[in-house]
Order: structure tokens, then C-alpha cells, then sequence
């Protein structure tokens, strides 16, 4: 079985009214259901190095009407223009793998979730025969909980997510 965005966001319980944001957002799969999830009343970042993703992103925003959203042209390496502590959850989704410097990105995570606060981390679960990145970028399920807990995150639930990636829910301490 494999959890859409949709539903991978769901498994976040988020309420109307709430801040996230998806950092790495792309062209914004999870930013429209997150978007969705928390109303008109909460606010969504929708982050992202790649401005020419937040175009398209900002075109697809304005089609489906969805105001909730502000597009953050950002490196996650290199810092997020949110707020600390002013976060109920992020999600990371096919980002652990592009980075350089997973450490330094997960600092900035920690420091914009507000304690209690979800990370969604949905990526690669291996290089699989020309589908996703090579296999010398890949960021294990294993590794990848490894930095989180390292970074004041707490395992709450893995999640399945078919036959090419994984993802699990954890909670800032």
C-alpha cells in the first residue's frame, strides 16, 4: 500500500488554524494538502532552493484558490526565514537525499518546531534500478532516524509509503 500526500499528511492530526511548513516543497504536492489540512485560518511555508518549482508552485496555488500559503525562496542548509519555535509540524519529502549537509538542515528544523511539534520525513528508500537518486545518495530509513534523534526528535510511528520509500512521524522533545 502506498500513503499519498494526503494521507501522510492526515497522519500529522493537524488542526485548523495550525503553522507548518514543507521545506523542499517542489512544485507542492504537500503543501496543497497541508494547505488543506489546516484551513484558512492556518499557514502554510512552502520552501524551496529551486525558484522555477516556486513558480509553478505559486501558479498551481492561485488556480486552486488556496491564500494560506506563503513561498519561501530558501536553502535549508543555509537557514529558514520562519520563526523559531513557531511551528506545529514540517515535512521533508525527497530532500534528505539532495542535501550536503544533513546536520546543518536539521538544525534549522529543530529550531522553527515548536516543542511537541511533527516531522513528517518521507525519502528514498534505496536506488532502485534508474528510479530516484543513485545509490551513493541515498539517505537510509535507519540514517535518517538517526539524525533526527540526534536533532531533539523522538520516533512517534513509521508510515507505509510503497515500494520505493519510506517514512515515519517524529516529535520534537
Amino acid at each position: 500500500m502506498f500513503l499519498t500526500p494526503d494521507h501522510l499528511v492526515r497522519e500529522l492530526y493537524l488542526k485548523p488554524g495550525d503553522r507548518v511548513a514543507d521545506i523542499g516543497c517542489g512544485t507542492g504536492a504537500y503543501t496543497i494538502a497541508l494547505a488543506r489540512e489546516v484551513g484558512d485560518m492556518g499557514q502554510v511555508y512552502a520552501v524551496d532552493v529551486h525558484k522555477d518549482q516556486l513558480h509553478t508552485l505559486a501558479s498551481t496555488l492561485e488556480r486552486q484558490k488556496l491564500l494560506n500559503v506563503e513561498i519561501l525562496w530558501a536553502d535549508i542548509e543555509k537557514g529558514i526565514p520562519i520563526d523559531a519555535y513557531s511551528l506545529d509540524a514540517v515535512v521533508l519529502s525527497n530532500v534528505l537525499f539532495q542535501l550536503q549537509d544533513i546536520d546543518a538542515a536539521l538544525t534549522y528544523v529543530a529550531k522553527i518546531v515548536k516543542p511537541g511539534g511533527m516531522l513528517l520525513v518521507v525519502d528514498w528508500s534505496k536506488s532502485h534500478a534508474g528510479i530516484g537518486p543513485h545509490s551513493s545518495h541515498v539517505v537510509t530509513e535507519e540514517q535518517a532516524e538517526t539524525f533526527v534523534l540526534k536533532h531533539g526528535f523522538r520516533m512517534q510511528k513509521r508510515l507505509p509509503a510503497g515500494d520505493y520509500h519510506y517514512a515515519f512521524i517524529s516529535v520534537s522533545a
